[in-house]
Formats: structure tokens, C-alpha cells, sequence
């Protein structure tokens, strides 16, 4: 991981969670482990606390999307109503 967490764009993150879960699963089908992989697997979990705010960081901006979307599809959709035409309204001469 050459970039910080928080700088990496949603592709790359997937990508890097991913990778991470293969070795979570191939950690569990092998058991014991080298004292190098020990290392290795410290290494990757001082990350996760940052994994965690930026999965939550992207979680946040997509419901802060679907939140838009679907406010301007209210208003868009009060705009385009036709509306019942029950009652008409009259001016006034002054």
C-alpha cells in the first residue's frame, strides 16, 4: 500500500479489501503459520481500524447520494403532477 487508505478510490479499495479476505480464508485453511507470515499479517492489520472509517466514509456518501436522488425525484415528480383540477380560482376587479 504505497497511498494512504483515505486517498484511494473506490476501485482500488475494493480491490485491497478483497486481497485482504483471501488471505483472512487462506490463513484459515492453512492453520499454522511461519513466523514471516505472523509479521506479515501484524502488518496489515494495523490498516483496519483506517479500512473501517473509509468503508464507513463511502457508506456515507452513498446514502448521502440516494438521499439527492430521491429528493430531486420528489421534487421533480411535485413539478410534473398534474394535479386535480377540483377547484379553480377567480381574480377580482378592483
Amino acid at each position: 500500500m504505497s497511498q494512504p487508505v483515505q486517498t484511494l478510490d473506490y476501485e482500488r479499495f475494493e480491490r485491497l479489501v478483497e486481497l485482504r479476505q483471501t488471505l483472512t480464508d487462506t490463513v484459515g485453511q492453512k492453520g499454522q503459520l511461519t513466523p514471516q507470515e505472523k509479521n506479515r499479517i501484524r502488518e496489515i492489520l494495523q490498516y483496519d481500524q483506517l479500512i473501517m472509517q473509509h468503508m464507513q466514509q463511502l457508506k456515507d456518501e452513498a446514502a448521502l447520494g440516494l438521499n439527492r436522488v430521491n429528493t430531486s425525484k420528489k421534487q421533480q415528480a411535485a413539478y410534473l403532477s398534474n394535479g386535480a383540477y377540483d377547484s379553480f380560482l377567480f381574480d377580482k376587479r378592483k
